[in-house]
């Protein structure tokens, strides 16, 4: 049987990776969308484009330029607990 692979949320669950940080890759992803991948303190990197990129609203909405500031963070955040990260 293959080992399922934890999202972020699951390693959030797991106190692996904090509420901060997942506000760190949502920041440093709404400051500069070209920055790539995110590195959590555990080990894990997620690239936050993939993520969004993967998430069908938050791709819709922030391709959208009228979309909230609010409303932006919102998606990427969703998209980043979503989304799977690799072990560094």
């Amino acid at each position: 049987m293959a080992k399922e692979i934890p999202s972020v949320g699951d390693l959030r669950r797991k106190s692996e990776i904090t509420d901060e940080e997942i506000e760190a890759a949502t920041a440093a992803y709404l400051t500069d969308e070209a920055a790539g991948s995110f590195a959590f303190k555990s080990g894990h990197t997620i690239n936050v484009a993939k993520a969004i990129e993967m998430h069908p609203q938050a791709k819709k909405l922030l391709a959208d330029k009228a979309t909230s500031p609010g409303l932006r963070r919102t998606m990427v955040m969703t998209a980043v607990i979503m989304g799977f990260p690799v072990e560094g």
